[in-house]
């Protein structure tokens, strides 16, 4: 009678922990890096941020370069999307969150095919864009100059024509 009562019970333990595994196997869980969008900005990957911001609007990190100015750390980050397109944020060391660089629409929303430091102790980078198929430009290299984060230029350096 004894090992009837072991019997009875360890199959009772053992349909609860079955049951609760399934319960927890159900539910539904995002693994992996935050969501980037467009403007920066980093979001849980949660099913309500799937809804929102669709494929095209979501951004992997090719590029993180840091650079020092004014006794200040930067953080610049190249994002691409989808339909290859860039976008350049940066970020202050004690700020939380990257804004994207502001008044560089001239390389921002382009098809950024190469970004290099020029020399390793400069807040100066070399962007290489890629021309529109529409346009006469196969690519155009610029010289975009951080010294100013809050205030960056960008000059071209090279043009190239097609044919």
């Amino acid at each position: 009678m004894l090992n009837f009562f072991k019997v009875i019970s360890l199959t009772l333990t053992s349909l609860s922990f079955y049951s609760a595994s399934i319960s927890i196997l159900s539910k539904t869980a995002f693994a992996g890096e935050p969501i980037i969008d467009r403007n920066c900005q980093y979001h849980q990957r949660t099913q309500a941020v799937f809804q929102k911001i669709p494929l095209r609007n979501r951004a992997k990190i090719l590029l993180t370069s840091t650079f020092q100015v004014n006794h200040q750390k930067y953080t610049l980050q190249l994002l691409q999307f989808p339909n290859s397109t860039s976008v350049l944020c940066l970020r202050q060391a004690n700020a939380l969150l990257p804004q994207r660089l502001k008044n560089v629409s001239i390389i921002q929303d382009k098809v950024i095919e190469k970004i290099e430091k020029e020399t390793a102790k400069t807040a100066i980078y070399i962007v290489t864009v890629r021309g529109e198929k529409t346009g006469d430009i196969l690519r155009t290299t610029y010289r975009l100059n951080l010294t100013n984060p809050h205030q960056p230029k960008v000059t071209p350096l090279v043009i190239v024509y097609k044919n």
